[in-house]
Protein backbone atom coordinates (compact mmCIF):
# COMPACT_ATOMS: atom_id res chain seq x y z
CA UNK A 1 0.00 0.00 0.00
CA UNK A 2 1.02 3.63 -0.89
CA UNK A 3 2.01 5.48 1.99
CA UNK A 4 0.09 8.69 3.22
CA UNK A 5 2.00 11.85 4.63
CA UNK A 6 0.88 12.85 7.87
CA UNK A 7 -0.17 16.30 7.26
CA UNK A 8 -2.96 14.33 4.49
CA UNK A 9 -3.76 11.41 6.94
CA UNK A 10 -4.20 13.97 9.89
CA UNK A 11 -5.75 17.14 7.81
CA UNK A 12 -9.03 17.98 10.09
CA UNK A 13 -12.41 17.50 9.16
CA UNK A 14 -14.23 19.49 11.65
CA UNK A 15 -13.56 22.95 13.25
CA UNK A 16 -12.35 21.54 16.49
CA UNK A 17 -9.51 19.73 14.89
CA UNK A 18 -7.89 23.00 13.30
CA UNK A 19 -5.03 23.96 16.22
CA UNK A 20 -4.28 27.97 16.52
CA UNK A 21 -7.10 29.41 14.82
CA UNK A 22 -10.00 29.51 17.26
CA UNK A 23 -11.21 32.83 16.26
CA UNK A 24 -11.80 31.93 12.97
CA UNK A 25 -13.34 28.92 13.29
CA UNK A 26 -15.47 29.66 16.25
CA UNK A 27 -16.95 32.85 13.87
CA UNK A 28 -17.80 30.61 10.92
CA UNK A 29 -19.44 28.19 13.21
CA UNK A 30 -21.34 30.99 14.61
CA UNK A 31 -22.37 31.96 11.23
CA UNK A 32 -23.76 28.29 10.27
CA UNK A 33 -25.44 28.04 13.57
CA UNK A 34 -27.04 31.86 12.65
CA UNK A 35 -28.04 31.18 8.80
CA UNK A 36 -25.84 33.95 7.94
CA UNK A 37 -23.65 32.78 5.25
CA UNK A 38 -22.00 34.90 2.99
CA UNK A 39 -21.15 34.61 -0.76
CA UNK A 40 -17.76 35.32 -0.87
CA UNK A 41 -15.15 34.55 1.65
CA UNK A 42 -11.24 35.74 1.33
CA UNK A 43 -8.78 33.32 4.28
CA UNK A 44 -4.98 34.63 3.87
CA UNK A 45 -2.30 33.93 5.69
CA UNK A 46 1.39 32.04 6.06
CA UNK A 47 1.22 28.95 4.44
CA UNK A 48 0.45 25.57 6.13
CA UNK A 49 -1.70 27.49 8.66
CA UNK A 50 -5.07 26.23 7.43
CA UNK A 51 -6.62 28.13 5.32
CA UNK A 52 -7.79 25.85 2.51
CA UNK A 53 -8.47 23.29 5.06
CA UNK A 54 -10.85 25.34 6.86
CA UNK A 55 -12.34 26.27 3.31
CA UNK A 56 -13.16 22.47 2.97
CA UNK A 57 -14.57 22.04 6.30
CA UNK A 58 -16.95 25.06 5.92
CA UNK A 59 -17.82 24.17 2.49
CA UNK A 60 -19.57 20.31 3.81
CA UNK A 61 -20.92 22.06 6.89
CA UNK A 62 -23.18 24.51 4.62
CA UNK A 63 -24.18 21.54 2.84
CA UNK A 64 -24.78 19.28 6.08
CA UNK A 65 -28.12 17.89 6.75
CA UNK A 66 -27.24 17.45 10.47
CA UNK A 67 -24.40 19.77 11.14
CA UNK A 68 -22.66 19.59 15.10
CA UNK A 69 -21.96 22.27 16.57
CA UNK A 70 -21.52 24.30 13.33
CA UNK A 71 -19.48 20.73 11.70
CA UNK A 72 -20.42 18.68 9.32
CA UNK A 73 -21.05 15.79 10.78
CA UNK A 74 -19.73 13.12 7.98
CA UNK A 75 -22.00 10.63 8.48
CA UNK A 76 -25.51 11.88 6.59
CA UNK A 77 -25.89 11.08 2.71
CA UNK A 78 -25.09 15.09 1.72
CA UNK A 79 -21.31 14.69 3.64
CA UNK A 80 -21.02 11.43 2.06
CA UNK A 81 -21.63 12.25 -1.20
CA UNK A 82 -19.29 15.49 -1.16
CA UNK A 83 -16.25 13.44 0.22
CA UNK A 84 -16.46 11.09 -3.13
CA UNK A 85 -13.88 11.73 -5.63
CA UNK A 86 -16.68 12.50 -8.16
CA UNK A 87 -18.58 15.40 -6.00
CA UNK A 88 -19.25 18.75 -8.67
CA UNK A 89 -20.47 20.60 -6.07
CA UNK A 90 -17.16 21.45 -4.33
CA UNK A 91 -14.74 22.54 -6.50
CA UNK A 92 -11.31 23.36 -5.72
CA UNK A 93 -9.12 25.64 -8.30
CA UNK A 94 -5.91 26.40 -8.61
CA UNK A 95 -5.30 29.99 -9.77
CA UNK A 96 -1.44 29.24 -10.20
CA UNK A 97 -2.24 26.95 -12.91
CA UNK A 98 -5.28 28.17 -13.89
CA UNK A 99 -4.74 32.43 -13.66
CA UNK A 100 -5.93 32.90 -17.47
CA UNK A 101 -9.20 34.82 -17.84
CA UNK A 102 -10.19 31.93 -20.36
CA UNK A 103 -10.51 29.78 -17.07
CA UNK A 104 -12.25 32.30 -14.72
CA UNK A 105 -15.50 32.80 -17.76
CA UNK A 106 -15.53 29.13 -18.13
CA UNK A 107 -16.25 29.63 -14.08
CA UNK A 108 -18.70 32.30 -14.94
CA UNK A 109 -21.13 30.03 -16.92
CA UNK A 110 -20.96 27.16 -14.48
CA UNK A 111 -22.20 28.79 -11.65
CA UNK A 112 -25.41 29.39 -13.56
CA UNK A 113 -26.40 25.91 -13.03
CA UNK A 114 -27.79 24.64 -9.22
CA UNK A 115 -25.77 22.31 -6.90
CA UNK A 116 -26.72 18.65 -7.25
CA UNK A 117 -26.11 16.78 -3.93
CA UNK A 118 -26.15 19.67 -0.93
CA UNK A 119 -27.52 23.28 -1.02
CA UNK A 120 -24.29 25.69 -1.64
CA UNK A 121 -22.09 24.92 -4.83
CA UNK A 122 -19.41 26.25 -3.46
CA UNK A 123 -16.07 27.40 -5.33
CA UNK A 124 -11.97 27.12 -3.27
CA UNK A 125 -10.20 29.80 -5.46
CA UNK A 126 -6.38 28.89 -4.30
CA UNK A 127 -3.53 31.42 -4.84
CA UNK A 128 -6.31 33.43 -5.89
CA UNK A 129 -2.98 36.62 -6.23
CA UNK A 130 -1.66 34.74 -9.19
CA UNK A 131 -4.75 35.15 -11.44
CA UNK A 132 -4.31 38.15 -14.05
CA UNK A 133 -5.63 41.28 -14.10
CA UNK A 134 -8.13 40.32 -17.16
CA UNK A 135 -9.15 37.04 -14.82
CA UNK A 136 -9.51 39.54 -11.98
CA UNK A 137 -11.80 41.56 -14.13
CA UNK A 138 -13.65 38.64 -15.61
CA UNK A 139 -14.58 37.39 -11.63
CA UNK A 140 -15.67 41.20 -10.55
CA UNK A 141 -19.11 40.49 -11.34
CA UNK A 142 -20.11 37.32 -10.84
CA UNK A 143 -18.17 37.89 -7.04
CA UNK A 144 -19.85 40.86 -6.20
CA UNK A 145 -23.66 39.37 -7.29
CA UNK A 146 -23.52 35.07 -7.62
CA UNK A 147 -26.69 33.16 -7.66
CA UNK A 148 -28.10 32.43 -4.52
CA UNK A 149 -26.53 28.77 -4.19
CA UNK A 150 -23.07 29.91 -4.84
CA UNK A 151 -20.18 30.65 -2.64
CA UNK A 152 -17.06 31.53 -3.15
CA UNK A 153 -13.81 31.42 -0.76
CA UNK A 154 -10.47 32.85 -1.73
CA UNK A 155 -7.46 31.45 -0.27
CA UNK A 156 -4.07 33.24 -1.10
CA UNK A 157 -0.38 34.04 1.27
CA UNK A 158 -0.63 37.47 -0.49
CA UNK A 159 -3.47 39.12 0.16
CA UNK A 160 -2.15 42.64 -0.67
CA UNK A 161 -1.62 41.59 -4.68
CA UNK A 162 -5.41 41.40 -4.78
CA UNK A 163 -7.33 44.19 -6.10
CA UNK A 164 -9.04 46.95 -3.97
CA UNK A 165 -12.26 45.95 -5.50
CA UNK A 166 -12.14 42.09 -4.84
CA UNK A 167 -11.12 42.98 -1.32
CA UNK A 168 -14.36 45.02 -1.00
CA UNK A 169 -16.48 42.16 -1.75
CA UNK A 170 -15.22 39.70 0.63
CA UNK A 171 -15.34 38.99 4.01
CA UNK A 172 -11.86 38.68 5.02
CA UNK A 173 -10.39 36.19 8.16
CA UNK A 174 -6.70 36.76 8.45
CA UNK A 175 -5.24 33.13 9.89
CA UNK A 176 -2.43 33.49 12.45
CA UNK A 177 0.99 31.19 12.79
CA UNK A 178 0.61 28.60 15.30
CA UNK A 179 2.46 28.79 18.71
CA UNK A 180 5.25 26.47 18.89
CA UNK A 181 3.23 24.92 22.42
CA UNK A 182 0.15 24.46 20.15
CA UNK A 183 2.62 22.74 17.05
CA UNK A 184 4.26 20.72 20.02
CA UNK A 185 0.93 19.09 21.26
CA UNK A 186 -0.22 18.01 17.90
CA UNK A 187 2.93 16.16 16.59
CA UNK A 188 2.89 14.69 19.93
CA UNK A 189 -0.36 13.22 19.51
CA UNK A 190 0.37 12.36 15.94
CA UNK A 191 3.76 9.92 17.51
CA UNK A 192 1.23 8.39 19.84
CA UNK A 193 -1.00 7.23 17.51
CA UNK A 194 1.92 6.37 15.29
CA UNK A 195 3.37 4.51 18.40
CA UNK A 196 6.42 6.50 18.20
CA UNK A 197 8.83 7.12 21.49
CA UNK A 198 10.36 10.63 21.54
CA UNK A 199 12.28 12.79 23.54
CA UNK A 200 10.75 16.64 25.14
CA UNK A 201 13.40 18.06 23.49
CA UNK A 202 13.31 16.72 19.91
CA UNK A 203 9.31 17.46 19.70
CA UNK A 204 9.87 20.99 20.71
CA UNK A 205 12.51 21.26 18.14
CA UNK A 206 10.27 19.94 15.59
CA UNK A 207 7.09 22.47 16.08
CA UNK A 208 10.18 25.38 16.19
CA UNK A 209 11.66 24.37 12.74
CA UNK A 210 7.80 24.85 11.84
CA UNK A 211 8.20 28.05 12.22
CA UNK A 212 4.17 28.50 13.03
CA UNK A 213 2.80 26.18 10.14
CA UNK A 214 1.30 23.41 10.96
CA UNK A 215 2.10 21.69 7.38
CA UNK A 216 5.57 21.95 7.99
CA UNK A 217 6.25 21.04 11.56
CA UNK A 218 4.36 17.83 10.28
CA UNK A 219 6.67 17.68 7.13
CA UNK A 220 10.02 17.26 9.46
CA UNK A 221 7.81 15.29 12.12
CA UNK A 222 7.27 12.44 8.93
CA UNK A 223 10.55 12.77 7.70
CA UNK A 224 11.53 12.24 11.53
CA UNK A 225 9.42 9.00 12.16
CA UNK A 226 12.03 6.64 9.99
CA UNK A 227 15.17 7.93 11.30
CA UNK A 228 15.85 5.60 13.90
CA UNK A 229 13.76 2.72 15.24
CA UNK A 230 13.63 3.39 18.85
CA UNK A 231 12.96 7.20 20.85
CA UNK A 232 13.25 9.88 18.62
CA UNK A 233 15.75 12.00 20.37
CA UNK A 234 17.07 15.64 19.53
CA UNK A 235 19.97 14.33 17.68
CA UNK A 236 18.05 12.70 15.71
CA UNK A 237 16.15 15.68 14.68
CA UNK A 238 18.91 17.56 14.09
CA UNK A 239 20.60 14.92 11.63
CA UNK A 240 17.45 14.97 10.10
CA UNK A 241 17.47 18.88 9.31
CA UNK A 242 21.03 18.82 8.38
CA UNK A 243 21.66 21.23 11.45
CA UNK A 244 25.53 21.32 12.68
CA UNK A 245 26.45 20.27 16.29
CA UNK A 246 25.06 22.88 18.63
CA UNK A 247 28.45 23.20 20.63
CA UNK A 248 30.66 23.86 17.66
CA UNK A 249 27.90 26.49 16.51
CA UNK A 250 28.06 27.86 19.62
CA UNK A 251 31.96 27.96 19.19
CA UNK A 252 31.63 29.78 16.32
CA UNK A 253 29.35 32.24 17.95
CA UNK A 254 31.74 33.06 20.99
CA UNK A 255 34.44 33.64 18.22
CA UNK A 256 32.16 36.07 16.49
CA UNK A 257 31.55 37.68 19.81
CA UNK A 258 35.42 38.30 20.62
CA UNK A 259 35.84 39.31 16.93
CA UNK A 260 38.53 36.49 16.48
CA UNK A 261 39.11 36.69 12.96
CA UNK A 262 41.45 33.40 12.73
CA UNK A 263 38.71 31.18 14.74
CA UNK A 264 35.66 32.60 12.63
CA UNK A 265 37.74 31.05 9.45
CA UNK A 266 38.44 28.10 11.32
CA UNK A 267 35.61 26.51 12.32
CA UNK A 268 33.44 28.21 9.78
CA UNK A 269 35.59 25.78 7.04
CA UNK A 270 35.94 22.71 10.01
CA UNK A 271 31.66 22.98 9.76
CA UNK A 272 31.17 23.46 5.54
CA UNK A 273 34.03 20.25 5.44
CA UNK A 274 31.92 18.30 7.52
CA UNK A 275 28.91 18.48 5.07
CA UNK A 276 27.08 21.15 6.33
CA UNK A 277 24.57 23.73 4.17
CA UNK A 278 26.67 27.14 4.37
CA UNK A 279 22.66 28.59 4.58
CA UNK A 280 21.61 26.48 7.24
CA UNK A 281 24.95 27.50 9.52
CA UNK A 282 24.09 30.56 8.68
CA UNK A 283 21.09 30.26 10.16
CA UNK A 284 21.95 27.86 13.37
CA UNK A 285 24.36 31.00 14.12
CA UNK A 286 21.75 33.78 14.31
CA UNK A 287 19.20 31.22 16.01
CA UNK A 288 22.28 31.09 18.84
CA UNK A 289 22.66 34.54 19.19
CA UNK A 290 18.81 34.79 19.72
CA UNK A 291 18.81 32.29 22.08
CA UNK A 292 21.62 33.60 23.96
CA UNK A 293 19.61 37.19 24.21
CA UNK A 294 16.29 35.53 25.24
CA UNK A 295 18.88 34.29 28.11
CA UNK A 296 20.36 37.35 28.89
CA UNK A 297 16.81 39.28 29.04
CA UNK A 298 15.52 36.93 30.81
CA UNK A 299 13.55 34.82 28.67
CA UNK A 300 15.22 31.50 28.78
CA UNK A 301 11.81 29.89 28.40
CA UNK A 302 11.69 30.69 24.81
CA UNK A 303 14.93 28.48 24.24
CA UNK A 304 14.45 24.66 22.52
CA UNK A 305 17.30 22.57 23.61
CA UNK A 306 18.80 20.38 26.61
CA UNK A 307 19.16 21.20 29.77
CA UNK A 308 23.16 20.73 29.50
CA UNK A 309 23.24 22.99 26.50
CA UNK A 310 20.93 25.43 28.06
CA UNK A 311 23.63 25.76 30.77
CA UNK A 312 26.78 26.27 28.81
CA UNK A 313 24.56 29.02 26.78
CA UNK A 314 24.09 30.39 30.33
CA UNK A 315 28.13 30.61 30.69
CA UNK A 316 28.56 32.17 27.53
CA UNK A 317 25.65 34.83 27.79
CA UNK A 318 26.99 35.94 30.86
CA UNK A 319 30.18 37.44 29.20
CA UNK A 320 28.00 38.95 26.14
CA UNK A 321 25.96 42.18 25.90
CA UNK A 322 22.44 42.76 24.69
CA UNK A 323 23.87 45.44 22.55
CA UNK A 324 26.58 42.52 20.79
CA UNK A 325 24.29 40.11 20.39
CA UNK A 326 21.09 42.41 18.87
CA UNK A 327 24.22 43.89 16.49
CA UNK A 328 24.95 40.02 14.73
CA UNK A 329 21.18 39.24 14.80
CA UNK A 330 20.83 42.32 12.77
CA UNK A 331 24.02 41.60 10.10
CA UNK A 332 23.22 37.87 9.79
CA UNK A 333 19.69 38.00 9.39
CA UNK A 334 20.16 39.95 6.66
CA UNK A 335 22.42 37.78 4.59
CA UNK A 336 20.03 34.96 3.86
CA UNK A 337 19.11 35.74 -0.06
CA UNK A 338 23.01 37.16 -0.34
CA UNK A 339 23.61 33.12 0.72
CA UNK A 340 20.84 32.16 -1.12
CA UNK A 341 22.14 33.31 -4.88
CA UNK A 342 25.45 33.52 -4.78
CA UNK A 343 27.87 31.78 -6.53
CA UNK A 344 30.28 31.35 -3.65
CA UNK A 345 27.96 31.06 -0.17
CA UNK A 346 30.75 29.80 1.62
CA UNK A 347 33.02 33.28 0.96
CA UNK A 348 29.69 35.24 1.70
CA UNK A 349 28.76 33.79 5.35
CA UNK A 350 32.79 33.92 6.39
CA UNK A 351 32.75 37.57 5.27
CA UNK A 352 29.35 38.63 7.69
CA UNK A 353 30.97 36.67 10.51
CA UNK A 354 33.90 38.97 10.46
CA UNK A 355 31.91 42.14 9.62
CA UNK A 356 29.64 40.94 12.51
CA UNK A 357 32.83 40.30 15.19
CA UNK A 358 34.24 43.80 13.99
CA UNK A 359 30.96 45.35 14.30
CA UNK A 360 30.71 44.20 17.86
CA UNK A 361 34.08 46.00 18.58
CA UNK A 362 33.21 49.09 16.10
CA UNK A 363 29.69 49.63 16.90
CA UNK A 364 28.82 52.73 18.84
CA UNK A 365 26.17 51.50 20.69
CA UNK A 366 27.89 48.37 21.54
CA UNK A 367 30.67 50.80 22.76
CA UNK A 368 28.38 52.50 24.46
CA UNK A 369 26.31 50.12 26.41
CA UNK A 370 29.59 48.75 27.53
CA UNK A 371 30.92 51.94 28.53
CA UNK A 372 27.31 52.28 30.21
CA UNK A 373 28.24 48.90 31.96
CA UNK A 374 31.99 49.75 33.37
CA UNK A 375 30.37 52.14 34.90
CA UNK A 376 28.26 50.75 36.91
CA UNK A 377 30.11 47.84 37.81
CA UNK A 378 32.62 50.67 39.73
CA UNK A 379 29.53 52.17 40.80
CA UNK A 380 28.41 48.55 42.20
CA UNK A 381 32.36 48.52 43.83
CA UNK A 382 32.30 51.38 45.47
CA UNK A 383 28.99 50.89 46.93
CA UNK A 384 30.22 48.06 48.38
CA UNK A 385 33.20 49.51 49.43
CA UNK A 386 35.61 47.75 48.03
CA UNK A 387 36.65 49.84 45.15
CA UNK A 388 40.09 48.75 43.59
CA UNK A 389 41.05 52.60 42.67
CA UNK A 390 40.40 53.24 46.14
CA UNK A 391 42.37 50.09 47.42
CA UNK A 392 45.22 51.24 45.13
CA UNK A 393 45.28 55.19 46.04
CA UNK A 394 45.39 53.25 50.47
CA UNK A 395 48.94 51.54 48.82
CA UNK A 396 50.43 54.75 47.01
CA UNK A 397 52.61 56.79 49.28
CA UNK A 398 51.63 60.43 50.19
CA UNK A 399 53.57 62.82 48.06
CA UNK A 400 56.55 64.82 49.23
CA UNK A 401 55.89 68.31 50.79
CA UNK A 402 56.83 71.21 48.53
CA UNK A 403 59.47 72.35 50.39
CA UNK A 404 61.10 68.46 49.91
CA UNK A 405 60.54 69.12 45.93
CA UNK A 406 63.87 69.33 43.98
CA UNK A 407 62.70 69.12 39.74
CA UNK A 408 64.97 69.38 37.23
CA UNK A 409 63.89 72.34 34.80
CA UNK A 410 64.01 70.39 32.01
CA UNK A 411 61.86 67.56 33.84
CA UNK A 412 59.27 69.54 34.88
CA UNK A 413 58.86 71.27 31.92
CA UNK A 414 59.02 67.89 30.09
CA UNK A 415 55.71 66.88 32.13
CA UNK A 416 54.13 70.02 31.40
CA UNK A 417 54.44 69.50 27.74
CA UNK A 418 53.35 65.47 27.72
CA UNK A 419 50.20 66.64 30.11
CA UNK A 420 49.30 69.09 27.37
CA UNK A 421 49.63 66.69 24.16
CA UNK A 422 47.67 64.19 25.84
CA UNK A 423 45.29 65.99 27.34
CA UNK A 424 45.25 70.03 25.72
CA UNK A 425 44.46 72.10 24.05
CA UNK A 426 46.49 72.12 21.82
CA UNK A 427 47.30 75.95 21.87
CA UNK A 428 49.02 75.65 25.19
CA UNK A 429 51.05 72.26 24.01
CA UNK A 430 52.45 74.40 21.13
CA UNK A 431 53.18 77.50 23.30
CA UNK A 432 54.96 75.68 25.84
CA UNK A 433 57.20 73.52 22.78
CA UNK A 434 58.23 77.07 21.65
CA UNK A 435 59.98 78.40 25.44
CA UNK A 436 63.10 77.76 25.97
CA UNK A 437 64.22 80.36 28.69
CA UNK A 438 63.00 77.99 31.62
CA UNK A 439 63.97 77.92 35.53
CA UNK A 440 62.17 76.22 38.71
CA UNK A 441 63.15 77.48 42.00
CA UNK A 442 61.68 77.78 45.05
CA UNK A 443 58.57 76.88 43.88
CA UNK A 444 58.42 79.41 41.21
CA UNK A 445 58.78 78.82 37.36
CA UNK A 446 60.20 81.67 35.44
CA UNK A 447 59.47 81.54 31.91
CA UNK A 448 60.98 84.18 29.58
CA UNK A 449 58.79 83.89 26.50
CA UNK A 450 61.47 85.17 23.25
CA UNK A 451 58.63 87.25 21.41
CA UNK A 452 55.97 89.85 22.88
CA UNK A 453 53.28 87.65 21.03
CA UNK A 454 54.10 84.72 23.29
CA UNK A 455 54.64 87.37 26.62
CA UNK A 456 50.99 87.93 25.55
CA UNK A 457 49.87 84.67 25.68
CA UNK A 458 51.35 83.28 28.44
CA UNK A 459 49.98 86.63 30.14
CA UNK A 460 46.18 85.56 29.26
CA UNK A 461 44.02 84.64 32.33
CA UNK A 462 43.14 81.39 30.41
CA UNK A 463 46.46 80.09 29.72
CA UNK A 464 47.44 81.13 33.50
CA UNK A 465 44.30 79.12 34.70
CA UNK A 466 45.18 75.86 32.54
CA UNK A 467 48.84 75.85 33.61
CA UNK A 468 47.70 75.94 37.15
CA UNK A 469 45.36 73.41 36.99
CA UNK A 470 47.63 70.92 35.13
CA UNK A 471 50.64 71.45 38.10
CA UNK A 472 47.56 70.87 40.81
CA UNK A 473 46.63 67.52 39.18
CA UNK A 474 49.97 66.21 38.61
CA UNK A 475 50.52 66.78 42.40
CA UNK A 476 53.33 69.79 41.89
CA UNK A 477 53.25 72.71 44.15
CA UNK A 478 54.67 75.41 41.79
CA UNK A 479 53.30 78.94 40.44
CA UNK A 480 54.35 80.94 37.32
CA UNK A 481 56.58 83.89 36.38
CA UNK A 482 56.28 85.28 33.45
CA UNK A 483 59.47 87.14 32.61
CA UNK A 484 59.15 89.89 29.52
CA UNK A 485 62.39 90.17 27.70
CA UNK A 486 64.33 93.48 27.79
CA UNK A 487 63.13 94.97 24.00
CA UNK A 488 66.42 94.51 21.39
CA UNK A 489 68.16 97.94 20.83
CA UNK A 490 67.55 99.68 16.97
CA UNK A 491 70.62 98.62 15.25
CA UNK A 492 70.29 101.09 12.55
CA UNK A 493 69.59 104.31 14.99
CA UNK A 494 72.71 102.95 16.88
CA UNK A 495 74.80 102.80 13.70
CA UNK A 496 73.72 106.27 12.50
CA UNK A 497 74.07 108.06 15.93
CA UNK A 498 77.87 106.35 15.81
CA UNK A 499 78.51 108.07 12.64
CA UNK A 500 77.61 111.02 13.19
CA UNK A 501 79.83 110.98 16.17
CA UNK A 502 83.04 109.84 14.17
CA UNK A 503 82.42 112.48 11.66
CA UNK A 504 81.81 115.20 14.23
CA UNK A 505 84.55 114.27 16.12
CA UNK A 506 82.98 115.13 19.05
CA UNK A 507 83.11 111.84 20.61
CA UNK A 508 85.45 108.49 20.94
CA UNK A 509 84.24 105.02 20.73
CA UNK A 510 85.30 102.89 23.53
CA UNK A 511 84.64 99.40 22.54
CA UNK A 512 85.31 96.98 25.73
CA UNK A 513 85.35 93.21 25.32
Amino acid sequence: MSYTALYRKYRPTVFEDVIGQDHITETLKNQLKSGRVGHAYLFTGSRGTGKTTCAKIFARAVNCLEPVKGSPCGKCKTCQALASASDIDILEIDAASNNRVDEIREIRERVKYPPVNGKYKVYIIDEVHMLTDSAFNALLKTLEEPPEFVIFILATTEAHKLPATILSRCMRFDFRLVSIELLAENIKKIFKAEGKKYEEEAVRYIAGAGEGSVRDSLSIADMCLSRSEGKLTLSDVLDVLGAADRGKIRSLTESILTGNAREILVKIDELVSLGKSVGRIAKDVLLCARDLLAIRTGAESLVIDTAENIAELKELAASAGEEELAAVIRLLGSTDSEIRYSVSPKIVLETACLRAGKLVGDDSDVLAARIARLEKQVETLIANGVSAPARAAEKQPEPAPAAEQTPDDRSIWGRLITYFRKNGPMNVYSLLCNAHDVTADGGIISVCPDTDAEFLQFSDAETQSQLTRALAEMGLNFTFNIVKRDSKPDMDSEIDRIKKMIAGGKAKLNITR
